[in-house]
């Protein structure tokens, strides 16, 4: 059983290897009928009997196209094969036309065929369909707004709905002239849209200049002539660029003679606009006109800058000046002390002569003289004082060649000074602080003195380099009080031997102390009498002047005087407030009774008491002796006193009494 299976296994590998080789060599013989007729067919095709006329096609999508398809031989049938307009096999034609009122696929490809022979061979036509871009614009990339010289930008062409885009050249113009074309690979026969981008280095000459785009399908000798093309709008191109001043009108080196006008004109391009300005050695600004400056006095500034400036960058020019002009200066190489004498000299070109030289300090002329020749110099003598610190002396020379120079010169005056140290404005009461005397490095003092106004307060003698200093501690006495140093110095190279003593100025020192309330005015205790209102006047002393207000009354009153009564709830408080401190006085009210009124009303009553008493005891007295007449003519007088009458005990006074007749007839 195993060997018949063997001998069947064996069988049945035979018979599977005999299938393959048939199935292999079947597909050999169709693989070579197959290049057979494919070389046949090639052949046929390539002596196609067939004329296309005209043999290329390119046709405006959306416009009509007509193509005829012809042959010359006997043939079995003629047509054309399209996805739009085909025409059907004719048999009895040598010529169809193949047609179309309106051409909108893209994709067609139209053949022409012909059956004859027993076999068929067909034509393509070859065919363009284009659309003309609906629209073309440029603008700048990433940008916008004016360009700046010498930087790179990038304008951009956008292209819309254009085809065939591998048809599309995009030109960029910069004015009339070709800058460059951009042709693009892209095989797509629809409509698309596209971009081209230039790459520009912007420069001054472009401002203004304009650059545009134009999209061009070139079609081939089939398209339309010219090749049909779309223009954008130009491009209006502003270029700012940094000022450039103009050399011919301001050189770098100009000619002047001190004391006369020179004009410097400044002109500079550029946009925007640039502005122009001047500015002296020091950088200084300078007022112009019209970017010119008008050099009156040149003094120490031997060159001058003009700048043109725009939002692009700045350019300046100096200006260099080649002065004529004399010269002042001090005859004297270390430092001008205060109080002592110098001299100033003027000196003058030997190529010009000077026929009178005047002597300014500050603006004031101080000294004129009349010259005759080069042979003097002029000079002018100085006693410098402090308050002459930095001021300029200047001279000025009439010369013979009809013109007029001047120069000055700035004076440094070294003095002694006296200042607070780390504190600057009022002091206050009690607190301690330094002055100090500052004395120029350039000289040396041996000691120094301190006064208080006239009272000399303390002296000290120095070593070199010592900043002499003072400690106060102030009262309110002192406020307005003036403090000053006196330096003894040596006699130094540059110090005259006559110098003995530099004093500084007074230092007023103002001093801030805190209220003191007058007690005379206002005692801690205030009688108050009943029914009578009672001014208490608050005044205080201080500095800076402080202010009075009362406390615990209802209301609180701001102010020194103050209104009370008996009625008062508490006792009032008067408080002096400054910037220093403040002072309290407290106040007691003691309410007090008025008995004025009262004993003046029993003196009242009294004396009316009295007056009817004495009423009463008078009435009763005159009803008891009443009056009568008397007559003194049979009196005798006292023997002690013949000529004065006397009443008395010793002497009676005897009268007589007169009848009204004796009366009448008394002379």
């Amino acid at each position: 059983m195993q060997n018949r299976a063997l001998i069947l296994d064996a069988s049945f590998r035979i018979n599977e290897r005999r299938q393959t080789f048939k199935a292999t060599l079947c597909r050999f013989f169709m693989s070579l009928h197959y290049l057979l007729w494919v070389s046949l067919v090639a052949g046929t095709n390539a002596e196609c009997p067939l004329e296309l006329n005209p043999q290329r096609v390119v046709v405006r999508y959306g416009s009509s196209v007509s193509v005829d398809c012809s042959t010359n031989i006997t043939h079995k049938g003629i047509g054309w094969e399209a996805s739009e307009g085909p025409v059907p096999t004719n048999r009895d034609q040598n010529l169809i036309t193949w047609r179309v009122l309106s051409l909108r696929q893209w994709d067609i490809k139209p053949i022409c065929y012909i059956n004859y022979d027993g076999t068929q061979c067909e034509s393509d036509l070859p065919i363009t369909i284009y659309k003309t871009p609906e629209s073309v614009s440029i603008n700048t990339a990433d940008h916008t707004g004016p360009m700046t010289n010498g930087s790179t930008y990038k304008l951009q062409c956008d292209v819309v709905n254009v085809a065939p885009v591998q048809n599309l050249t995009v030109k960029w113009y910069k004015g009339e002239t070709l800058m460059h074309n951009e042709t693009f690979n892209n095989s797509i026969t629809t409509p698309v849209n596209t971009t081209s981008i230039l790459q520009i280095i912007a420069d001054r000459s472009d401002d203004g200049v304009q650059y545009r785009c134009e999209a061009e399908l070139e079609l081939g000798a089939e398209g339309p002539q010219p090749p049909p093309a779309v223009t954008s709008e130009p491009l209006n191109i502003v270029v700012y660029f940094k000022p450039i001043i103009n050399d011919a009108k301001l050189p770098s080196t100009v000619s002047v003679f001190q004391g006369y006008p020179e004009v410097l004109v400044c002109e500079a391009e550029g946009k925007p606009k640039p502005e122009i300005s001047w500015s002296d050695r020091n950088g200084n600004r300078l007022e112009t006109a019209d970017g010119n400056l008008t050099v009156f006095e040149f003094g120490d500034d031997d060159f001058y800058t003009c700048s043109a400036n725009n939002s692009v960058n700045t350019t300046s020019r100096r200006v260099n000046l080649d002065i004529h002009d004399i010269s002042i200066n001090l005859n004297h190489s270390g430092p001008v002390i205060e109080s002592h004498q110098y001299r100033l000299q003027c000196h003058i070109p030997n190529v010009v002569q000077a026929t009178s030289v005047k002597w300014y300090k500050r603006q004031s002329l101080v000294y004129q003289e009349t010259l005759s020749g080069n042979s003097k110099t002029p000079e002018l003598t100085i006693v410098p004082n402090r308050t002459d610190d930095g001021v300029q002396y200047r001279c000025e020379a009439e010369l013979n060649v009809g013109l007029r120079s001047s120069k000055h010169i700035s004076i440094q005056v070294f003095y002694v000074s006296i200042t607070t140290v780390n504190h600057t404005g009022p002091v206050i009461e009690s607190h301690q602080y330094r002055l100090q005397c500052h004395i120029p490095n350039v000289v040396q003092a041996t000691s120094v003195k301190w006064y208080k106004k006239q009272s000399l307060v303390y002296q000290e003698s120095l070593d070199i380099n010592k900043t002499p200093e003072l400690t106060i501690v102030p009262n309110r006495t002192d406020d307005g009080a003036q403090y000053r140093c006196e330096a003894e110095l040596n006699a130094g190279p540059f110090v005259p031997q006559r110098l003995k003593q530099l004093t500084s100025d007074l230092l007023s020192i103002t001093v801030h102390f805190k209220p003191t309330i007058n007690g005379t005015n206002l005692p801690t205790k205030v009688p108050v009498f009943r029914g009578y209102p009672l001014v208490l006047v608050c005044e205080a002393e201080g500095n800076p002047k402080p202010t009075v207000s009362w406390s615990q009354t209802n209301p609180a009153v701001n102010g020194g005087n103050l209104t009370i009564t008996e009625l008062i709830s508490q006792n009032p408080v008067c408080t002096a407030i400054n910037i220093v401190g403040s002072t309290s006085r407290n106040i007691t009210v003691v309410p007090t009774e008025d008995y004025l009124p009262l004993i003046a009303g029993l003196v009242a009553v009294t004396v009316a008491i009295i007056s009817v008493i004495f009423v009463f005891i008078f009435s009763i007295y005159y009803k008891t002796a009443k009056t009568g007449h008397y007559s003194l003519k049979d009196a005798k007088p006292s023997p002690q006193n013949g000529n004065i009458a006397q009443n008395g005990k010793d002497n009676p006074l005897h009268m007589k009494k007169l009848s009204q007749s004796d009366i009448l007839a008394y002379p």
